[in-house]
């Protein structure tokens, strides 16, 4: 596989993103078709690549039977992710897929024995394991300097204006606007906790390096009136090792400063955002920059499919793996539960079983 043969199915605006992502790692990796129910929206994927022919269908059956594949890359809305990934599997081929996984724990159940069956290799797209901050922060955290981990904040918010304006970027040829699907709550399998959400919920268990064992929730709609679902949640999680997160994720404000992530430690805290990584040691009067980077999002898929290229191509150990994106999915829908059952959630150590309301006497023990 010295050049990998792709298949994006998903012609809207995240195909879009990882066409462009694909192209920035050639000659390792080429699209060479694309999938999508809409015509029109197929055409213009295809005509990005303006340096060669890209053969187009209507659907991944199709596409795998008649392309010669190697990978297939799946951006496509939620509630669709099972059956792509199922499909894709049992045709033997190596599969990224946009963020969520899937969107309930029996589609989790199956996608893993799927992907057991076939051995297939799995990634999941998670573009801002990528980010340098983050990347950074991790290697920070990894070597003791700030000592043991207490609380980590885990932030992705901003003003979501889409669903009023309805907007469709023009690139992708028409149809129906991205939000239309996501203000559906059988489509999106949620609201705003399991889209956006979803990043700062790897992002959390990424600095943790650890499993969660219980979850509670507050969730609510205040600014996003076309969902039926929450535009907003405060997660807390608490880890084997004792250690707290919260994630705090909305469509309805956008947080001061642009902080990603904040953790408090033994010896010290820092923050992280877009562009900053700031550490401070307890005791010293101020924080220091501990670096800079570029506010360069679409690197973020870029470095994705290298690593992906990696895993393939190298044997590379998938940092979003199965196991990895499954965890943030029992983590979300436990959250919901907590957050409907005014409750805290026990989380099982097999992923891909869902958690359990923990008793207020236990609680009280």
């Amino acid at each position: 596989m010295d050049r990998l043969k792709v298949g994006i199915v998903g012609s809207g605006w995240m195909g879009h993103v990882h066409s462009r992502a694909w192209r920035s790692n050639a000659p390792r990796a080429e699209v060479v078709a694309v999938a999508d129910v809409s015509p029109e929206r197929t055409r213009a994927l295809a005509s990005t690549f303006d340096d060669r022919e890209v053969a187009t269908y209507p659907d991944l059956a199709t596409m795998l039977a008649d392309a010669e594949l190697d990978a297939v890359d799946i951006c496509l809305p939620h509630h669709l992710h099972t059956d792509a990934i199922l499909t894709a599997a049992r045709a033997g081929k190596a599969i990224l897929c946009e963020k969520p996984l899937c969107t309930t724990l029996d589609d989790a159940v199956a996608i893993r024995a799927a992907l057991q069956e076939s051995g297939s290799t799995f990634m999941a797209a998670h573009n801002q394991l990528f980010q340098p901050s983050l990347i950074e922060a991790r290697r920070l955290l990894a070597s003791g300097a700030l000592g043991r981990t207490f609380i980590i904040r885990s932030i992705e918010a901003v003003q979501n204006r889409g669903f009023s304006t309805g907007h469709v970027p023009r690139e992708l040829g028409g149809g129906e606007s991205p939000w239309t699907w996501r203000a559906d709550p059988q489509r999106m399998g949620g609201g705003e906790v399991i889209d956006t959400g979803w990043h700062s919920t790897y992002r959390l268990l990424a600095l943790a390096d650890d499993r969660p064992v219980e979850v509670t929730a507050m969730m609510d709609r205040f600014a996003v009136k076309q969902l039926t679902t929450e535009d907003t949640g405060l997660l807390l999680v608490r880890f084997a090792s004792g250690a707290i997160g919260e994630i705090i994720t909305s469509w309805a404000f956008s947080p001061v400063g642009g902080w990603h992530f904040e953790v408090g430690a033994e010896h010290g805290s820092l923050a992280g955002g877009k562009t900053r990584l700031v550490h401070q040691l307890h005791g010293w009067p101020e924080p220091v920059e501990f670096t800079k980077f570029p506010d360069d999002l679409p690197q973020t898929f870029a470095s994705e499919i290298t690593h992906f290229l990696d895993v393939i191509q190298h044997g590379a150990a998938p940092q979003a793996s199965f196991d990895h994106a499954a965890r943030v999915l029992q983590l979300t829908l436990a959250a919901y539960t907590a957050a409907a059952e005014h409750c805290v959630v026990s989380l099982p150590e097999d992923p891909t079983q869902p958690g359990a309301p923990v008793a207020a006497a236990a609680m009280a023990r």
